[in-house]
């Protein structure tokens, strides 16, 4: 198999991930989307199934965001050619947004941020859960913005 068919197929098997995590999460999302605003007295009164919807939204978020973060964007560069090597995950952020795929790398450091809190707090500080679970739905948009940005690009580049 040549390195251009294998990169290929590499980068296929990484856009499958994404979208079984990106529509495990949108179905967790509209499971609890009728329960919110989550306010702080709420959260430890949720039902046992929107605890689990949280739970499995959280979840996928975060597998979402590990795919789209250490396999896509690397797998990406790689399709086009590029040298990874010594390449930091900032570096690589860096050279999609010189490449104009992505943009934006503040916003993709406080997704991570926000995630990394939610996954730290949530069963600790009904404050803080409830503040950091209703910013993590509403970003959800975002993240999914990053995977189809990248999603149209290599398509607009007959890449995928």
């Amino acid at each position: 198999m040549s390195s251009g068919k294998k990169n290929n197929k590499i980068l296929k098997t990484i856009i499958s991930e994404c979208e079984k995590h990106l529509l495990r999460m949108n179905n967790a999302y509209e499971k609890i989307s009728p329960s919110l605003p989550i306010t702080p007295k709420k959260i430890f009164n949720l039902s046992d199934d929107e605890v689990e919807h949280i739970d499995q939204f959280i979840f996928r978020f975060s597998k979402l965001q590990d795919a789209i973060g250490q396999k896509l964007f690397k797998s990406v560069l790689d399709s086009l050619g590029e040298d990874l090597s010594n390449k930091s995950a900032i570096d690589i952020f860096n050279r999609l947004e010189q490449l104009e795929i992505i943009k934006d790398y503040e916003n993709w450091k406080e997704l991570r941020d926000i995630r990394n809190d939610v996954d730290h707090e949530y069963e600790e500080n009904e404050n803080e859960a409830a503040e950091k679970i209703n910013l993590l739905l509403k970003k959800r948009v975002e993240l999914e913005k990053y995977y189809n940005d990248i999603l149209a690009y290599l398509k607009g580049r007959k890449i995928i």
